[in-house]
């Protein structure tokens, strides 16, 4: 039996392992919104309190990160079909395992997070090929763009439950920098209202980590794309948006997902650099 790997579950560390466990037990259940067989195996190497990490996660939790997963795969997948040889950039890549869901064979793959986070990707998540590179960087520091290089070949950018985390002025410097250095490239990142900042805070907080706070909320994407001539809208997808409220058990989670599509609580948009 090959041994489980120890890991302190800080803040940090906890942090990154929530969408792990959410995919890995999503991938268990009958039919699956989001099949990750790697976080599944993934997550029985690590010598963890699974227990106590879903006591963590509510069961609208669970489906919002898989379906976050979910449409982020079906847009790579679409751009990888347009653009075989692509580059797909994953901004605070954590544990994710995209590329074990949505690789083609000839894509390059960078996964992007803090020296710390990266650090514990790498003993989990070693790169499997030389098609993955990782940088260890903030993505404030804009120097990554030019580890990305050539993008000639088209780039996709996915930023996975991250911006929401910062303050408007630094989403605001943080897009309309990279926008017109990066023409052609497309990027995904999910959303949340000012509404909907203060039910999420509430479960950041009961899930014990009380230094996570949300600071930006948004509706509008003609926001965004007013900040700069180079950000254009592709689309805007509601959280839950195209799902039965069959794939949830509970009658709080069912109401949960009605009303973040009635009140766009959570949203997905899709942007692009012109």
């Amino acid at each position: 039996m090959t041994e489980k790997i120890n890991i302190q579950l800080g803040r940090v560390q906890e942090t990154l392992l929530l969408p792990l466990v959410a995919r890995a037990k999503e991938t268990h259940y009958k039919n699956p919104i989001l099949n990750d067989t790697k976080a599944a195996e993934l997550l029985n190497q690590l010598h963890v309190d699974q227990k106590k990490l879903l006591r963590n996660l509510s069961e609208i939790g669970i489906l919002g990160l898989c379906y976050r997963a979910l449409k982020m795969d079906e847009a790579i997948r679409d751009f990888l079909k347009k653009h075989p040889n692509g580059k797909i950039l994953d901004i605070g890549a954590g544990l994710d395992t995209t590329y074990y869901r949505c690789d083609n064979g000839t894509a390059l793959w960078y996964d992007l997070d803090l020296p710390d986070s990266l650090a514990l990707r790498r003993q989990l998540l070693p790169p499997p090929n030389n098609r993955v590179t990782y940088i260890g960087k903030s993505m404030l520091d804009f120097s990554w763009i030019d580890d990305i290089g050539d993008i000639s070949n088209g780039l996709f950018i996915t930023i996975p439950g991250v911006l929401p985390y910062f303050k408007e002025e630094d989403v605001k410097m943080f897009l309309t920098t990279i926008a017109p250095k990066l023409k052609g490239a497309e990027l995904m990142f999910d959303v949340i209202s000012q509404f909907g900042k203060f039910f999420v805070d509430m479960r950041i907080k009961k899930a014990g980590m009380k230094e996570a706070h949300l600071e930006w909320g948004i509706m509008n994407p003609e926001t965004v794309v007013k900040w700069s001539k180079h950000i254009e809208l592709v689309r805007t997808i509601k959280m839950f948006e195209g799902s039965s409220t069959k794939i949830a058990k509970h009658v709080t989670t069912k109401l949960g997902m009605r009303f973040n599509r009635l009140l766009d609580m959570t949203q997905l948009f899709h942007l692009r650099f012109v």
